[in-house]
């Protein structure tokens, strides 16, 4: 991915969307703000796919994106979270990536993330770490923990998170997005698992995170779609072996906080992005 000039971008960053018209535009472009501080101007890119949205938002983007090159937006005819995810970390050509989502972002931890991109090939926030700085609904708090309870049961896996925000060594992460097997939710939880079991090198830390809106499916629901895709996941990872020592290192706030200071304004605290908005100059 070419920037305007002879430089090259350093940083993509994947956001899935569906139906967001009433935010996307001041998020995407308080985001940016934050981008430029921290990656660069002129060496970071959005890589936004519009997951079969019926409102303005193709028509926003497309506006929006615009004043960001080489920024783009890729169409899904239908919504499908996990392909949305692989469509944009499969045009994204840059060695990093950043996967987040339009209403929710944690600038201290990508800050922090970015910072120490070198040392770790993975890195995870995670919503479930520390309670302190997470406000979940109890109804979304008591299925991250039962997924994240199978999870352990299931896969052996030692973190706590799977879902949430992350920065990609794509030099890493490519070859194992070439054999992933998943689709909507489970997409980044077999991304996560198979880099664990590379040997690969993760770090995971807290995220602060606040519920801005009911969730779109009804609890029951979403835990029997997740039952059924345990099941397929099961599958696909009982065969892949463990290819050497587990590289999984587990981060406070404190840490991030400490590495971010310098760059993230005490405002960018939040990792709603409404209220980052409301706290920058316009």
């Amino acid at each position: 991915m070419k920037t305007n000039g002879s430089s090259t971008a350093q940083l993509s960053v994947v956001i899935p969307v569906l139906n967001e018209e009433d935010i996307v535009e001041q998020n995407l472009r308080t985001l940016a703000n934050f981008l430029d501080d921290v990656i660069g101007r002129g060496v970071w890119a959005f890589v936004v796919v519009d997951n079969g949205s019926t409102d303005k938002t193709p028509e926003i983007l497309t506006r929006v994106l615009a004043d960001y090159p080489p920024s783009l937006t890729i169409h899904e005819k239908e919504p499908n979270y996990g392909r949305a995810l692989r469509t944009g970390l499969e045009n994204s050509h840059t060695k990093f990536v950043h996967i987040c989502d339009i209403e929710q972002w944690d600038l201290p931890f990508l800050a922090w993330a970015w910072r120490y991109r070198d040392d770790h090939d993975l890195f995870i926030g995670s919503k479930r770490s520390d309670p302190t700085v997470s406000k979940q609904h109890p109804r979304r708090r008591f299925l991250s923990w039962g997924l994240n309870a199978l999870l352990q049961l299931l896969f052996g896996y030692m973190g706590t998170e799977t879902h949430g925000p992350k920065l990609i060594n794509m030099d890493r992460i490519r070859p194992i997005l070439a054999v992933v097997k998943s689709e909507r939710g489970q997409f980044d939880t077999e991304i996560v698992l198979r880099t664990v079991r590379k040997g690969y090198r993760i770090a995971e830390a807290p995220i602060a995170f606040k519920e801005e809106r009911p969730p779109r499916r009804k609890l029951i629901k979403k835990i029997v779609w997740n039952l059924v895709a345990f099941n397929r996941l099961r599958g696909f990872i009982k065969d892949v072996p463990y290819e050497g020592d587990v590289e999984f290192r587990q981060f406070a706030r404190s840490d991030v906080l400490r590495a971010s200071a310098a760059r993230v304004p005490a405002s960018a605290g939040t990792a709603t992005a409404a209220d980052t908005a409301a706290a920058s100059p316009h």
